[in-house]
């Protein structure tokens, strides 16, 4: 059999050893605690990420949406010439639909030379608006 000392040093080597363990323990807690704060930290900036592209993407919707109505008539058509009310106009009764809007004043304006530029404008919103209630 094997003696008291024996014994007594197997009992303080599996003490260090549980020492050991549990100090391993305690620092794998830990970890496990901030990688849990890590984790709530990036998901309030994953959130705030999903919120940003949300906006970004009403943002660029809009643009492209004020681009479809103020670029082709006030830059490539007419310049600061005609008349911002009747481009307005003139888009939201085509939609803001603008190679519409260009293609008819283009028209317009081949088969009737000369005018200002607000009297084609005019003109194609006159005819839309004729049309349409026929």
């Amino acid at each position: 059999m094997q003696s008291l000392t024996d014994l007594e040093n197997k009992l303080l080597e599996v003490r260090k050893l549980q020492s050991q363990v549990d100090k391993k323990k305690a620092e794998l807690d830990k970890q496990i605690r901030q990688l849990l704060q890590n984790k709530s930290e990036l998901d309030k900036l994953m959130e705030q990420a999903r919120q940003k592209e949300s906006l970004v993407k009403c943002q660029i919707v809009e643009l492209k949406s004020l681009e479809v109505r103020t670029h082709p008539l006030e830059v490539e058509y007419f310049g600061t010439g005609a008349s911002k009310n009747l481009q307005n106009d003139l888009l939201n009764l085509l939609s803001g639909n603008g190679s519409v809007a260009i293609r008819l004043l283009k028209h317009q304006q081949q088969i009737n030379p000369g005018k200002p530029a607000n009297w084609y404008l005019e003109k194609v919103i006159y005819d839309l608006k004729r049309d349409r209630h026929c």
